[in-house]
């Protein structure tokens, strides 16, 4: 699958005017299938243009794809501040308009652009997200997406509102887990997005630290179609066996069966005495902001502590909000670097008082 870039389509930007055409292709595809009182397709374009960017949460995007960067699409969505006449829940995150060019279809782009247009709507403060499937892209995409019909109306476009909420804390369970109980099918329902836009960068070993704007935003996925990196992570883990048969090293969070996040640690063998290692720790992108990783982290770092350990390392992705989260767990700069050559090194103490 090609690489995707996101550019927002602002007044008289080249970007408005590649899409132009797709926007007029969008309008005549559903024209096609029944609108009976389309928008005229140029003045509805230029109006979200102009309010591209004209209040925070508000989106209006191109998507292209590959070398050539060949625009295949658009999406725009935004916080919406109103409630659609009272009948529903305020600060919700809507999608206004969506669409693939029919030769990209079918093919993981438009679960891709959804992924990215969620993770900037939670950024936002969207409490939930809402649709109104349209006949192009169809309500089958919007439930496999996870969004559920309301059985609500909207009353200005007569059609069916669907809306997909934040999963229940309580529905939740974290528990103890030994290695030898580990399986593919545990993850299943994992989703691993993360786009990373900031990366903290070393100046010089043990000297400081950086922020730096990255100039392509990287991303880590497993349900668009991508290379299921955390399963990859997950089952390796299994090497433990042979050190390790029976003992409770993870920690998982699971809801109906389902690992939505998880966290791993050892102690360090040899000369590293009083240290444990954090392995991994992950939460599924629909699972984050509720306490799991703040959750997982203290229960690895009291199991460590029971065993002995006086330091948990770990060697950590240097995403900026990777960073801060460790940071505001209490780690600090690592004395000693084991891992990757990019990686952040940190130590938390286990030390009581």
């Amino acid at each position: 699958m090609k690489e995707i870039i996101f550019t927002p389509i602002k007044k008289h930007s080249r970007a408005a005017r590649l899409a132009l055409p797709l926007w007029l292709a969008y309008r005549a595809e559903i024209k096609g299938n029944g609108d009976e009182n389309p928008i005229a397709p140029l003045p509805d374009f230029r109006r979200r243009v102009n309010n591209q960017g004209s209040r925070p949460g508000m989106h209006f995007e191109l998507i292209r794809a590959g070398k050539k960067k060949t625009p295949i699409g658009f999406a725009h969505y935004a916080i919406d501040k109103g409630t659609i006449g009272g009948l529903i829940d305020p600060n919700g995150g809507v999608f206004l308009a969506y669409y693939i060019t029919p030769e990209y279809r079918r093919q993981g782009y438009a679960r891709r652009m959804f992924l990215h247009c969620a993770e900037t709507l939670h950024r936002d403060g969207a409490a939930y997200l809402y649709c109104c499937p349209d006949p192009v892209t169809g309500e089958p995409f919007w439930r496999a997406m996870g969004f559920q019909d309301s059985g609500i109306l909207d009353p200005d476009d007569r059609l069916n509102i669907f809306i997909k909420r934040p999963p229940d804390p309580a529905d939740i369970v974290c528990r103890a887990m030994a290695v030898d109980d580990l399986h593919t099918h545990m993850m299943d329902d994992y989703d691993e997005y993360q786009e990373i836009t900031h990366e903290v960068r070393r100046r010089k070993l043990w000297r400081g630290y950086r922020a730096k704007k990255l100039r392509k935003p990287k991303t880590r996925r497993t349900s668009d179609g991508g290379k299921n990196t955390v399963r990859l992570y997950f089952i390796p883990l299994v090497h433990l066996r042979q050190y390790h048969p029976g003992e409770p090293l993870v920690f998982a969070a699971f809801r109906g069966g389902q690992v939505k996040a998880f966290a791993v640690w050892d102690l360090y063998i040899g000369r590293e005495k009083g240290y444990a290692v954090l392995l991994r720790l992950f939460v599924s992108r629909d699972c984050r902001r509720m306490g799991l990783g703040r959750q997982l982290f203290n229960l690895c770092a009291e199991a460590a502590r029971a065993e002995g350990a006086q330091t948990l390392f770990i060697s950590t992705n240097p995403a900026v909000e990777t960073q801060e989260f460790y940071k505001s767990m209490g780690c600090t700069t690592a004395k000693k670097h084991n891992g990757p050559k990019h990686d952040i090194p940190l130590e938390y103490s286990l030390k009581e008082g």
